[in-house]
């Protein structure tokens, strides 16, 4: 396959899809690459914040949200001990919750129903360079015939995923896992605030849910460590961290889904992107970034780098021009990186808050204030607002406000106050060094 395309795209994951679907329409020629284009099951990529909602919208795309019992979540609810409280999304905006298998599999037939895109089931093995050492495709085993074969393109995306077998040619990414999630689907429950994400603060271990469909929760309990839990330790941790803390109204289908079993596990990664510039390819989604899950910011980040890429993509007069391409592709990782940046740090800071007592107590009373900084932040959180000083302005708002109420209880809380705030800071700080330069904060204290 010499010719015909001007993007070959490995992986028909949510990354890969959806930039087809978006992209083939307006006349680009596709090869999508794929070992099998069977419907996934996965227990993440479920919940879509509003800015994800709204990128979609923006691509015109938001249709595929339709006609498989995607549910709409209107904002977030935080049950914190015996307190409950609810913050909304901003007016006007909605989250989706949905099997993820389902909506991927609408974005790929949205992808392929258009004749500019090449489907093709196979294994891809190898980047294809010339004497240049500029990629100028990639070598696949195919599926049926296990041929080895060639796609020639003037431009590569490798978008297969957090597995990625290309990361190491174009990237220089640490991957690291901060802990496991143990899924989980409880059928015909009833959440204390229907339509809405839960965020269990009472244990010793954080956990979610959110509607899947209009008879499903997904529920979603952390694993602490870098290390695969065995059996036996999982029904100890859900016996211990999390059945004691489950509302009354959530117990029996959580009960009935405990005693089916099936649970699926899955490693929780945090890799800041360190893309290498390598002329006739470019990484999208979650083979060039990734975050903890517990905010659902996943589907954010992809689809706004979906929209970036493409904006700078559709932009050239066509695919001839390697030199353009390069310069395109240089931009998109600039832009992509001050798009992500709030969405990779809140993730992981919140992961680490949600372990600090003293800090997710904060966090709960901090927000149950209400009010404009209640809103700034879920704003935030939503995507929905990618102001950088907004994110740091907001985390230490939370701190001193923690260590304030701590002071005001008891003065005898002071050494308690003190570590408010060193825990913070410690938390941010590694996270803020490797997303943010003190460019995009100033910018973005000047742009409030």
């Amino acid at each position: 396959m010499k010719a015909g395309f001007d993007i070959c795209i490995i992986g028909a994951g949510m990354a890969g899809a959806t930039i087809a679907a978006y992209l083939a329409p307006q006349g680009v020629r596709i090869a999508l690459i794929d070992q099998c284009f069977k419907e996934k099951k996965r227990i993440v990529g479920e919940l879509l914040q509003p800015g994800a909602v709204t990128s979609l919208e923006e691509m015109q795309l938001g249709h595929l949200l339709e006609g498989f019992d995607a549910q709409p979540v209107d904002g977030y609810a935080l049950l914190h001990e015996n307190q409950k409280i609810t913050i909304p999304y901003p007016e006007n905006h909605i989250g989706v919750g949905l099997h993820n298998g389902l909506f991927l599999q609408n974005i790929r037939a949205s992808a392929l129903q258009n004749n500019t895109v090449n489907q093709i089931e196979g294994k891809a093995l190898q980047l294809l360079e010339n004497e240049q050492q500029e990629i100028i495709g990639v070598s696949y085993r195919e599926e049926h015939t296990s041929e080895i074969k060639a796609i020639h393109a003037p431009l590569t995306i490798t978008s297969d995923g957090f597995f990625s077998n290309f990361r190491e040619s174009l990237s220089n990414n640490k991957k690291s896992v901060t802990s496991y999630f143990i899924g989980v689907v409880l059928k015909d429950c009833d959440m204390p605030f229907p339509s809405h994400g839960h965020v269990f603060l009472s244990g010793p271990t954080p956990f979610i849910c959110y509607p899947i469909s209009s008879n499903e929760v997904r529920l979603l309990v952390d694993f602490p460590g870098g290390q695969l839990p065995r059996k036996s330790l999982l029904q100890k941790h859900l016996d211990t961290n999390v059945t004691p803390f489950i509302p009354a109204e959530m117990l029996k289908s959580y009960q009935q889904a405990i005693h089916v079993g099936g649970f699926k596990l899955m490693p929780n990664h945090y890799m800041a992107a360190k893309p290498k510039i390598r002329k006739g390819a470019v990484m999208l989604g979650d083979a060039l970034n990734m975050r903890h899950p517990l905010t659902g910011g996943g589907l954010t980040a992809v689809f706004s780098d979906i929209h970036i890429l493409s904006t700078h993509l559709l932009a050239m007069p066509d695919f001839s021009n390697k030199d353009l391409i390069q310069k395109k592709i240089e931009a998109y990782y600039k832009d992509r990186q001050r798009a992500n940046a709030n969405l990779n740090i809140l993730a992981n800071a919140l992961y680490g808050v949600m372990s600090n007592n003293l800090l997710k107590a904060a966090v709960f009373n901090y927000l149950k204030n209400g009010g404009e900084n209640a809103q700034e932040s879920i704003s935030i959180l939503a995507g929905l607002n990618r102001n950088s000083w907004a994110l740091i302005k907001q985390f230490f708002f939370v701190a001193m406000y923690g260590a304030y109420d701590l002071m005001l209880e008891n003065v005898n809380n002071l050494p308690k106050a003190i570590k408010v705030l060193v825990d913070a800071l410690a938390i941010i700080s590694p996270l803020a060094r490797n997303e943010l330069s003190v460019v995009a904060v100033v910018h973005g204290y000047f742009k409030k």
